[in-house]
């Protein structure tokens, strides 16, 4: 490979000497939560192009400055303090760092306006507080994420909406393009689970194309709330809203019989699916936890699948339990789930055909009682890796812990068994870098636990794995795997260092498992706006309900449209004031009826 045809901030890869490399000069510590990416206050975030090269951004102490703000390009020489934002030994608790283009975007406190918006390109002039949003305390913003080339979201508390509610301080929806004046309040919506990190499965909001989708609620719940459902933003006002009503289950007020709201469907797992639209997880009573998709439509959003079917005494929905999300393979989400008769396994799904499959890696009988429990997993040579285990008896030979398994569009297979006997080497954060794919092991390789959390590489989906890092004889408590265009930076508890990996494997083709998947980001083409189908001041309402035969709309009617559960269009009419609409042609069971009015639009089932 030529040197030219990867560089890290204008240096060469030939530059490097094969090996690992310490960053961080000494008396320096990064501070980062090593708390498997469900919750990453602290973190590493990589930013930049491959036209103006990379750069990875992350919060550091010394004795001189405290926690601050500092960047790296990957090279000892690259690494550096970017500005002492709470001058002398104070911190200034960089927390939620997000990549914003070529730079980061994050929450800081100078010690004095309180923990507010910054902005950082690497330099110390170009490292400033965007605004002061909560002109008294702290807005504490959070849950970053850049919505087309110029913009980002995120949310924060404001005076306003700090007292807003008695229930407490609640964060509300922003934007901004990194200017005080091009920052501003978005909508009053009480958004939750703000700030995962970057590259988290959990909750964190999620950009297609040019559209963010996040979870919130109406902020005024004094007349009718909906729980945690999943909105979506265009950047503009009129195109910010909840995109459906996914659980229908009442709130009720505390004398019982008076309806206040909705019971949220507790979305996670938010993932965007070839920049169509968004896949989730999401509970219903009628199905339980299932797989979702949305476009940002009402129309668009739909349980892909009832993978499993049936209900418990109570009514409610088994649900297959989707978790674990990995990457799209072949059009297909993969994730873990289950379905009648097996545990929890590899499940594939697709949300445009609608099929899906669960492959029952640990099908030993009765297999409903036995979980591979598959984590989230990257593609890599072709096929789908990820983590999976198959008991832990000593005494039975087909047990094998848990390791590295493949998924070739058909079939499973465990990779090797790397630990032997029941051994487990729990694969954490995948990375694809340089060629090659990286974890850290979460289990024991040994058995004994002194080759806890190494750094293990392996060349081809058919190769054997090989332990790279030797920090500490106990364990090298590897974490933050990151991908610096074909340099792997991670981070050890052991010291609290920051280290660059280079290597290239024998016959290296850079065409192969390119590294720029992971870095580019694709905003798709036209505006993405998306349409408000759903004003939350409704003065319409249908009765009877149930209906048996027909029903009839009160109120300012107009377009019906009713959907089946699975979000088809089973029937679209428009209705005059009091005008019966049939209904006896429909099977019986939960529908929603969609009515739009002059001014407001209904949803109900």
């Amino acid at each position: 490979m030529a040197a030219a045809a990867l560089t890290i901030g204008g240096m060469s890869a030939a530059e490097f000497a094969d090996g690992i490399t310490p960053l961080l000069p000494e008396g320096v510590k990064i501070n980062y939560d090593q708390n498997k990416r469900f919750w990453g206050q602290k973190t590493l975030t990589v930013t930049g192009s491959a036209e103006g090269g990379y750069k990875a951004f992350f919060e550091a102490t010394d004795s001189e400055h405290g926690g601050e703000l500092w960047v790296t390009d990957g090279t000892p020489a690259g690494t550096k303090l970017v500005k002492d934002i709470n001058p002398g030994v104070s911190t200034s608790n960089v927390s939620w760092l997000t990549r914003f283009a070529d730079k980061v975007v994050f929450s800081a406190d100078d010690g004095e306006n309180g923990q507010e918006l910054w902005i950082s390109d690497g330099t110390k002039e170009g490292t400033y507080m965007v605004a002061d949003i909560h002109l008294l305390e702290s807005s504490n913003p959070q849950g970053f994420c850049q919505i087309d080339e110029n913009r980002f979201t995120f949310f924060a508390t404001d005076i306003e909406s700090e007292s807003f509610a008695e229930a407490g301080a609640q964060q509300w929806l922003w934007i901004s393009d990194g200017t005080e004046e091009g920052t501003h309040l978005l909508a009053q919506a009480e958004c939750f689970f703000p700030g995962r990190e970057e590259v988290s499965r959990w909750s964190t909001p999620c950009r297609v194309g040019r559209k963010v989708f996040f979870k919130a609620d109406v902020a005024d719940k004094s007349q009718f709330f909906y729980g945690d459902e999943l909105w979506v933003t265009d950047g503009t006002e009129e195109g910010t809203f909840r995109v459906s009503e996914i659980n229908l289950e009442p709130k009720f007020a505390e004398d019982g019989t008076t309806q206040i709201g909705t019971v949220g469907p507790c979305v996670l797992y938010m993932q965007n699916y070839n920049n169509k639209g968004v896949t989730f997880r999401a509970w219903s009573m009628e199905h339980g936890n299932e797989v979702w998709f949305s476009d940002g439509t009402l129309e668009g959003t739909y349980e892909i699948a009832d993978v499993m079917p049936g209900a418990g005494p109570s009514g409610i929905g088994h649900g297959c339990d989707p978790t674990s999300f990995g990457e799209i393979y072949n059009g297909y989400v993969m994730c873990r789930g289950r379905e009648e008769g097996t545990g929890h396994e590899l499940l594939a799904i697709n949300p445009e055909t609608r099929d899906y499959k669960v492959y029952d890696i640990f099908s030993e009988a009765p297999s409903v009682d036995h979980n591979s429990f598959p984590d989230d997993g990257v593609v890599f040579d072709g096929r789908y890796m990820f983590c999976a285990a198959t008991g832990f008896d000593k005494n039975n030979e087909n047990h094998h812990g848990g390791e590295l398994h493949w998924f070739d569009g058909t079939q499973v297979q465990m990779q090797m068994d790397f630990a032997p006997g029941t051994g487990c080497d729990w694969i954490k954060e995948m990375v694809v870098c340089g060629g090659s794919l990286y974890w850290w092991n979460e289990g024991s390789l040994d058995g004994t636990g002194a080759t806890n959390t190494k750094l293990i590489r392996l060349d081809k989906w058919d190769g054997t794995p090989e332990i790279v890092s030797n920090i500490d004889a106990d364990g090298d408590k590897v974490f933050g795997l990151r991908n610096l265009n074909g340099e792997l930076l991670f981070s050890s508890a052991v010291n609290n260092q920051l280290y660059c990996c280079h290597y290239r494997q024998q016959g290296y083709d850079p065409t192969k498992n390119p590294d720029s998947k992971y870095m580019e980001i694709d905003f798709g083409s036209g505006s993405g706006k998306v349409e408000d189908v759903t004003a939350e001041k409704v003065q319409v309402a249908v009765y009877p309900n149930p209906a048996t035969e027909s029903f009839k709309v009160k109120g300012a009617a107009g377009d019906v449209k009713v959907y089946d559960l699975a979000g088809r269009l089973v029937l679209s009419t428009t209705a005059k004031f009091n005008q019966a609409i049939d209904v006896k042609g429909l099977a019986a069971g939960y529908y929603k009826v969609v009515v739009a009015g002059n001014s407001a639009t209904l949803i109900v089932k």
